[in-house]
């Protein structure tokens, strides 16, 4: 008996749905190696995404392999030399050092401007877009993807042999592979308003901290000659209390912290204050299954300490694109043969993000936040002094060094000594002031008697916090087991 197996007809090999950094740069990368590859993009570029606009030496370099920084308009973009971290009335200003192996310092690049650049990257290697188009849902089978599209009052269907969600953090993809919206455990809150005629430098960026914004950072980053982004970017999931309205404590950022008045000063906003969600890592999450892949926010890539995700969609892009380029090869795209993709992935960022999780797990807990501001304080008092130390504060919001690798060793020791140093300082003011020193036992009671009630009134949260903690720290172990060299531990017990 002769069986005939039906050709199947495909609309194209690979299809996309989203044309940020994370689509289009896989759409380049797939299309310059003669895939056929179609992205399906919800508006029409030049398009803006709400942002903070900075793009990490890491980030750019990618954009350089894509031949994108040979543009004029790339030499336009701010070139990022300082950083200045505010806390209070204290504050330090810390110059980049950029490793050789990276060609740019950080630039801030308006989205409206970077997502278009790749996008016509992409089209020029090849790659096909339909813009102003949504995907409503899609199917898989053994033999193919089948995704569902909206155009105005416009139906129709595509067939692909792959499907990749690129959709960012409210991913339509990402959200029928799950099954659900993504948790408010793995989400930050970010806003972002542009001023124009602002005070410089226009080549440093402006990091602040203060309680009622904690756990959170605002930002002010300089947005050509004399513009700005500023913004904020905090927590979703914080207890004993949900945080104030966001847009709130913003403005009041903005109208009373007098470091960034000063940069302001007679700027004026240029649109409304616009917010979006971050999703971050979950590291139970698929990245993949059968005819399946996400990649950049979609997947969650996004680093929870810095907020970056730009720098990770570019990076997964390319690292989607070695495991697409075998599976066209072979015509397989079952979800273990996508499986190379989420190991590649993990091998990549697992640690990095592991370990940035826990350290945003801690301040969830904003009954501590004296505390975390009171270690924020000894972190700036020893970047004025070590010029490493300061480095690698720097870099970790530059998006220069993972954490794991600037959060080593020797980083936690200096600030364990560093908050030493502040306990004597306040102590022989004390001796010195002893009204002060009264004062200051009055506000130890209250702290002490804050956090008493709060762990009464909300036993069950305080438990999983803790429980949450625990977790996530034995997870950041098991990485440090297969990565620490006891030998320069040693060491550097010896030096510290």
């Amino acid at each position: 008996m002769i069986s005939v197996t039906p050709k199947i007809i495909y609309d194209c090999d690979v299809l996309i749905v989203g044309g940020g950094p994370a689509g289009s740069g896989l759409a380049f990368h797939l299309a310059s190696k003669g895939i056929k590859v179609t992205v399906v993009e919800s508006a029409v570029f030049p398009r803006d995404k709400i942002c903070g606009d900075g793009v990490s030496p890491i980030a750019l370099a990618e954009l350089d392999k894509m031949g994108i920084t040979g543009a004029d308009e790339f030499e336009k973009a701010n070139e990022i030399n300082k950083v200045g971290l505010f806390l209070k009335d204290d504050k330090v200003f810390i110059d980049l050092s950029k490793p050789d192996y990276l060609p740019y310092h950080a630039r801030i690049i308006p989205r409206i401007e970077l997502d278009n650049w790749i996008y016509e990257a992409a089209k020029k290697a090849g790659a096909t877009f339909i813009q102003g188009t949504t995907v409503t849902e899609y199917t898989t089978s053994e033999n193919a993807a089948v995704v569902s599209l909206k155009s105005g009052d416009k139906t129709f269907k595509l067939k692909t042999k792959l499907l990749v969600g690129a959709d960012g953090a409210n991913s339509t993809i990402a959200r029928q592979l799950h099954g659900r919206k993504p948790k408010d455990d793995y989400q930050l809150l970010g806003l972002r308003a542009y001023y124009d005629n602002v005070n410089g430098p226009n080549d440093r960026v402006d990091i602040y901290f203060n309680e009622d914004g904690f756990p959170g950072i605002f930002w002010m980053f300089p947005k050509g000659a004399t513009g700005a982004n500023i913004g904020i970017a905090m927590i979703s999931k914080t207890f004993p209390v949900k945080p104030d309205h966001v847009k709130k404590i913003l403005l009041s950022h903005i109208e009373n912290n007098e470091d960034i008045k000063e940069r302001i000063g007679d700027g004026e906003p240029a649109e409304k204050i616009k917010g979006w969600p971050i999703t971050f890592f979950n590291p139970k999450q698929k990245l993949s299954d059968n005819r399946i892949m996400l990649v950049g926010e979609a997947a969650g890539l996004i680093n929870p300490l810095s907020g970056d995700g730009i720098q990770y969609a570019l990076l997964s892009a390319r690292w989607a694109t070695e495991t697409i380029e075998q599976c066209v090869a072979e015509d397989r795209f079952s979800a273990q043969d996508l499986d190379t993709y989420t190991v590649k992935v993990k091998e990549e960022v697992a640690f990095d993000f592991a370990l940035s999780n826990l350290l945003v797990q801690f301040p969830r807990n904003k009954t501590f936040t004296k505390m975390w501001i009171k270690i924020l304080t000894a972190m700036i008092a020893k970047a004025k002094v070590d010029k490493e130390y300061a480095d690698t504060i720097a870099g970790i919001f530059e998006g220069t060094y993972p954490s794991y690798k600037a959060l080593n060793l020797s980083f936690i020791l200096k600030t364990l000594k560093q908050g030493g140093v502040e306990l004597t300082n306040s102590f022989e003011a004390h001796i010195k002031n002893p009204e002060k020193s009264l004062d200051t036992g009055m506000e130890m009671v209250d702290f002490l008697t804050k956090i008493i009630t709060e762990v009464k009134d909300n036993p069950k949260a305080h438990l999983k916090w803790i429980t949450d903690t625990v977790l996530k720290t034995a997870t950041v172990a098991k990485h440090l087991v297969k990565t620490v060299d006891m030998e320069k531990v040693n060491k550097v017990f010896r030096s510290e």
